[in-house]
């Protein structure tokens, strides 16, 4: 990935690793122990699990993040990124927020004033000319996100027969329901049971934090403090349904 984004090393190494993953896409389910070569960015991902969410979510968020740093600064005359976007007439309405945040740089604002300005030049020249708004194609954030959210989906589904990554799981909170399912189905075996039984603790946890925050509410026991993790479980649960 290039220089002139906000992340830190361990974050570029890791998302540039994902293309390490492009040949391995549609191998057979992961089973069985067995050694399997670290890519580049594996270190990394181990650091990703300390956080508290879904590593799937993040890896993804923090790709787009980094794209828009880079694509409004050193894209604005390249065809691969601005014949996209503007078949599309911009991002949707999701992904336009990651756009919001990324003009708080005065250089990509710049960059966003030029792609707009240009998109809303195509939409006064169809209303001119056909009296009707022009039809837009798929919003490209979304399929860069498809993408990058294959590759890391398979990342940690490559490693949930690896001993060390395995202990770094289990400390972790664990994907978020979506990516639980697509995990699940690319394991078999040791590997599986492994994620399964390791989120049903996790889950035994999280329904205990969201049950004291329901009776502490009740007027009986409004005395008893909260935990943080009871305060925030509802918030968790969401994240954990839905994904980040």
């Amino acid at each position: 990935m290039r220089t002139g984004n906000r992340f830190s090393g361990w974050e570029e190494r890791l998302i540039d690793g994902l293309i390490e993953l492009v040949s391995r896409l549609g191998e057979e389910p992961v089973g069985e122990k067995k050694d399997r070569p670290k890519f580049v960015g594996y270190d990394d991902l181990l650091k990703v699990m300390e956080r508290p969410e879904c590593p799937a979510c993040y890896i993804v968020r923090r790709s787009l993040q980094g794209f828009l740093s880079i694509a409004f600064i050193e894209e604005l005359t390249v065809p691969e990124f601005r014949e996209p976007v503007r078949s599309s007439f911009g991002y949707c309405k999701l992904h336009s927020e990651y756009v919001r945040v990324a003009s708080r740089n005065r250089l990509r604002k710049m960059g966003i004033a030029i792609v707009y300005e240009d998109l809303l030049a195509l939409v006064q020249d169809s209303m001119r000319a056909k009296h009707e708004a022009p039809v837009v194609s798929g919003c490209p954030l979304c399929r860069l996100r498809e993408d990058v959210e294959t590759y890391a989906v398979q990342i940690i589904a490559d490693y949930c027969n690896d001993a060390e990554f395995q202990n770094h799981y289990e400390a972790s909170s664990g994907v978020c329901l979506p990516h639980l399912r697509e995990i699940l189905g690319k394991l078999e075996g040791d590997a599986r049971k492994f994620v399964v039984e390791s989120h049903l603790k996790k889950l035994e946890i999280q329904l205990g934090h969201l049950q004291e925050f329901i009776r502490k509410h009740d007027y009986r026991f409004t005395h008893e403090k909260m935990t943080e993790e009871d305060k925030t479980s509802p918030r968790s649960a969401v994240r954990f349904a839905a994904g980040y």
